[in-house]
């Protein structure tokens, strides 16, 4: 399960709906059960979902880092999501992507400099999950079977997250910028990173590990104290 720990660190640590923070609580209860009752097929099934449910999150911190690259990268896609109710293009979420085919929402990764290739290999589990979900007498019996398709996971999501690592840089230091005050103590600066940042941009663990490496002498003055809030993350 070391591994299964380690995906559930891709997912934001704070979600701007309750019912999300549910869901995905949900599906990693899911994974935990199943594996505990060697249902292995079953826990593969929910993990495919929090897999994509990062995936998803990820095409969103993207859409956040530059809104009108993003309009390029939705060239094909507008008609389809106006069909599916979608009407404010400047303010999606999460779910509006999730409403796009699994296989086709991997293309918009180019965005980043994934390649065709790697693009090919970040969408091969939703075709094992497509053969696992319908019935046709094979399934997944053994924890060497779970513990390959996490590590397929987990080398999937380590790559996104490389390719990603710009954009939530530049999401960070918009965050940093933004201020008009300075922060008066360590609890203020605490409330801004959790609401004004983690929450609002879906930010999860990794990258606050990632972002924790930054400088203080790079920091805006008035935010100095930030610097020591997302020390902690370390």
């Amino acid at each position: 399960m070391e591994n299964t720990q380690e995906i559930f660190e891709y997912l934001p640590l704070a979600y701007k709906n309750t019912s999300d923070a549910e869901y995905f609580d949900f599906l990693i209860y899911s994974v935990q059960k199943n594996y505990e009752a060697k249902n292995y097929h079953f826990a593969v099934v929910a993990l495919h979902m929090i897999y994509m449910g990062i995936v998803y999150h990820y095409i969103y911190g993207i859409f956040r880092a530059d809104k009108k690259r993003f309009e390029y990268i939705l060239i094909g896609s507008h008609d389809f999501l106006e069909s599916k109710g979608v009407k404010d293009f400047e303010n999606l979420s999460w779910h509006n992507f999730s409403i796009i085919n699994e296989s086709q929402i991997f293309q918009f990764y180019r965005a980043v400099g994934i390649s065709k290739g790697d693009i090919k290999i970040l969408k091969k589990p939703v075709s094992e999950r497509n053969d696992i979900l319908h019935t046709n007498g094979k399934y997944l019996s053994s924890e060497s079977d779970f513990e390959e398709r996490t590590q397929v996971y987990l080398e999937n999501l380590e790559k996104i997250n490389e390719f990603c690592k710009t954009e939530y840089k530049k999401l960070f230091f918009d965050f940093l910028n933004d201020f008009g005050i300075e922060i008066q103590d360590q609890s203020e600066a605490n409330e801004y990173l959790n609401q004004d940042f983690i929450k609002e941009d879906c930010v999860n663990l990794i990258t606050l590990k990632e972002l924790s490496k930054i400088n203080k002498k790079d920091y805006p003055k008035n935010s100095s104290l930030l610097f020591n809030t997302i020390k902690k993350y370390i």
